[in-house]
């Protein structure tokens, strides 16, 4: 686990100091209670030991403040290198293995478990300080007196045995209570990203809220409560115990040992002054358990995800000299979705595109587009048959340098607030030049290297969007229904004079779309029927206009 390394190897110093300080602190504690202890019954202390009383709760308070900020800054250090660690490894796994993991999985390991996993590490300097404090009073428990500490050692022996049974339930629980909440998640996504369509329907809304989001909370908070209870009474009860365990020192041992009175005072004092650092590591024990349970989701989590792949070490795979080519032979993907009864296949597919080419890819819903477009821009892999660019065969090795020739629009976009590249004064000024060219120079201006707002509407988001994409400046570009948003005056400009513009300064360009009133506009179209390619003409495609034929070839 590569949090655990972070804290173990990779800082070790500061870890070393947090351990040192922490049993410093520990010493220092069991000092004061045999000091304290000392003065009670009455011992004479000389004023070394007086003065050595107060160096005592300096030197506590400096080990434990010092154990505590270095673990502090450790903790935070690796949680750190955690959450950058895990976004990596997003950006590197497969699209589609993580369509599979889920978004609502994804953002409560990203979210809560993490930040369960924080929360436990934040208490590692108490517990630390705690478990020194009980080692050395032990210690001098059983300097006191061996027959009463081995009483006392059987006795919590038999608390711990029956500890580790009655907390399996509420272990379960709490596992259960993981599941939910991960199902809460899901919910309350849907709930923001479907807010419009529940507003729009009141009926729907409240059915929503009542009928779907309030069971699953009211369940949540049941098993939350069960499980806070169970470790509530374990806690408490052991805590209970511990008392009973003073009051048979007190009143049942004299009887039946001869053991001084004040021995027998000694051991009860030091009992009651364990008392607070046992039940601070009792109640910490379920904000652990909830944090292993959080541990478990991050390693299954980091097992289902792929490597950072090196820098540069695929660096210019695809160098080729003249014209980009780009080939898809045989290929064939199966697309297999939680929404479908049944795996919907595209291909084979055999297609040549050439550098500077306005391809437009047309057919009718659930044909196979947007699963074609995944597998041409290497976010999903061919099942069957191989994808080639300027001669050079697309492999696992080298698909992440394959993706970087490619910028796209999606259909579902995301619009990022940041421009992603370095800000220089020739970025802005080109970001200003394309906002203005959209018409949003009065809403929008490209400054500190991001959009001053992206609280727009569809439409001029995806003009955002689109800006976004010509700063990239990359060899291919795909738009999946671009102007499906756009108004007429909007969409004349994306296919008249934007697609022509990228197409004369060399780029090649796929555009997905269903407006056949600018299929006259393409070099070349080809069709998608039930996951099958056609080639076909502007005409063909759309015989109402019946412009010149343009040769297709697939």
């Amino acid at each position: 686990m590569k949090l655990l390394s972070y804290l173990f190897l990779e800082s070790r110093p500061r870890f070393v100091l947090a351990i040192v300080a922490g049993l410093a602190s520990g010493v220092a504690g069991a000092g004061l209670a045999k000091v304290i202890s000392d003065a009670i019954q009455g011992a004479g202390l000389s004023r070394l030991e007086v003065a050595g009383f107060f160096v005592l709760c300096g030197a506590y308070l400096a080990g434990k403040t010092c154990s505590e900020l270095a673990l502090m800054h450790l903790v935070q250090r690796a949680i750190l290198r955690l959450r950058i660690d895990l976004s990596r490894k997003i950006l590197a796994t497969p699209h589609k293995r993580l369509q599979s993991l889920g978004k609502s999985e994804l953002l409560t390991i990203m979210t809560n478990d993490i930040t369960a996993f924080v929360q436990a590490f934040q208490m590692i300097p108490m517990a630390l300080g705690n478990v020194v404090i009980v080692l050395a009073c032990s210690a001098w428990l059983a300097w006191l007196s061996w027959p009463l500490f081995l009483m006392f050692g059987a006795f919590l022996g038999v608390c711990l045995v029956a500890y580790h049974f009655a907390e399996r339930g509420p272990l379960r629980r709490m596992l259960r209570l993981r599941e939910q909440l991960e199902v809460l998640v899901g919910h309350f996504r849907g709930l923001i990203d479907g807010s419009r369509e529940l507003q729009l329907n009141a009926a729907r809304g409240r059915h929503f809220v009542d009928q779907v989001i309030a069971p699953d909370a009211h369940e949540f908070k049941r098993s939350f409560i069960g499980t806070m209870t169970g470790y509530t009474w374990v806690s408490n009860v052991g805590l209970v115990l511990f008392y009973v365990a003073i009051g048979l020192l007190l009143f049942a041992v004299p009887g039946h040992l001869a053991i001084p009175s004040s021995t027998v005072a000694s051991f009860a004092l030091i009992l009651l002054f364990l008392v607070r650092p046992i039940s601070d590591m009792m109640f910490s024990l379920p904000v652990l358990r909830q944090a292993g349970v959080s541990l478990g989701r991050i390693q299954a989590l980091e097992g289902g995800l792929e490597p950072p792949a090196r820098a540069l070490a695929t660096a210019h795979a695809f160098a080729h000299v003249g014209p980009l080519t780009l080939e898809l032979r045989q290929v064939a993907h199966r697309h297999e979705s939680p929404f479908e009864d049944h795996a919907f296949t595209v291909g084979p597919v055999d297609l040549a595109i050439r550098q500077g080419e306005l391809l437009f890819v047309v057919g009718g819903n659930g044909s196979g587009k947007t699963t074609l477009a995944m597998v041409l821009l290497g976010l999903y892999a061919p099942d069957a048959g191989e994808i080639l660019l300027n001669g050079e065969r697309v492999t696992p090795a080298n698909i992440d340098d394959y993706r970087q020739h490619f910028c796209a629009v999606f259909s579902d976009f995301h619009l990022f607030e940041q421009l992603l590249l370095a800000d220089t004064p020739a970025l802005r000024e080109r970001a200003s030049h394309y906002v203005a060219r959209l018409g949003m120079a009065h809403k929008v201006r490209a400054e500190d290297g991001r959009f001053s707002t992206v609280s727009l509407s569809t439409g001029q988001r995806k003009r955002l969007a689109l800006v976004s994409a010509w700063l990239e400046d990359r060899p291919v570009y795909l738009f999946d229904e671009w102007a499906a948003d756009q108004d007429p005056a909007f969409k004349h400009v994306f296919y008249t004079e934007l697609l022509p513009e990228l197409k004369a300064r060399g780029k090649t360009v796929v555009v997905i779309t269903h407006d056949d009133a600018y299929f006259h506009c393409a070099d070349r179209i080809v069709k998608l029927e039930d996951g099958r390619l056609h080639a076909t003409t502007p005409a063909a495609a759309a015989p109402r206009r019946g412009p010149a034929p343009v040769a297709a070839a697939a």
